[in-house]
């Protein structure tokens, strides 16, 4: 337990400022104090900067010498590269996973569906939890490992523009998109199932990138 501790305690603090950053706790471009952060963490301020280290590696964080840390803010043109990846690796995900999906895994993407569909309206932060589970999920039943590593890359470095679609993951669109997924997967159509993957998640290239994009043109 003396070894594991410190262990936990580095992985629990690197865990709460990753979600404060998807969820909005802590915005682009604000500076982030290894003190403040500590004292708010109720943790000393080497596991904080470990954490903030991970976070650089991730792309969520701007490490600058002797100047600190500060959240990274991502350009429109990153998100749109970035979301055109994403949605080549979820259309083979797709693909595959109506090929190799038994029941028992069939079930869980549509229980994960589901999930998303029984929260609160005003329940943004679960949305976006749930949001990223259906997707987890579905990369999962493609049986491929190198491409959920991958999945799993592009998706921290795209965490910072979560906040930018947070609103639309409850939508009727993107309900009716989720379920013609889990549909065309759980008919075995290969070719329908990649092509709403796709489709999916072009939607939301579009539209984060473009949200993002007015966003910074009024700071400016």
């Amino acid at each position: 337990m003396q070894i594991a501790r410190p262990l936990l305690v580095r992985e629990a603090t690197y865990e709460k400022l990753k979600q404060a950053l998807v969820e909005g706790g802590l915005n682009p471009g604000e500076r982030l104090s290894e003190p403040e952060l500590a004292e708010r963490l109720g943790v000393s301020r080497t596991p904080v900067r470990e954490a903030l280290v991970r976070l650089a590696q991730e792309g969520l964080v701007e490490l600058l010498p002797g100047r600190g840390a500060w959240v990274r803010e991502l350009t429109p043109e990153e998100v749109h590269e970035v979301y055109e990846v994403r949605a080549a690796l979820e259309a083979e995900a797709a693909r595959l996973a109506a090929l190799r999906a038994g029941a028992h895994e069939l079930a869980a993407l549509a229980e994960a569906e589901a999930a998303l569909r029984r929260l609160a309206p005003e329940d943004r932060a679960g949305q976006t939890r749930a949001d990223a589970r259906f997707h987890a999920t579905l990369v999962a039943l493609s049986k491929n490992r190198e491409l959920e590593r991958l999945f799993h890359q592009l998706d921290a470095k795209l965490a910072l523009a979560r906040r930018f679609s947070r609103d639309e993951n409850q939508s009727p669109k993107t309900l009716a998109e989720h379920r013609a997924i889990v549909e065309a997967i759980r008919a075995g159509d290969a070719d329908a199932a990649a092509r709403a993957a796709r489709a999916h998640i072009e939607r939301f290239k579009d539209l984060v990138a473009g949200r993002l994009a007015g966003v910074q043109g009024v700071v400016r």
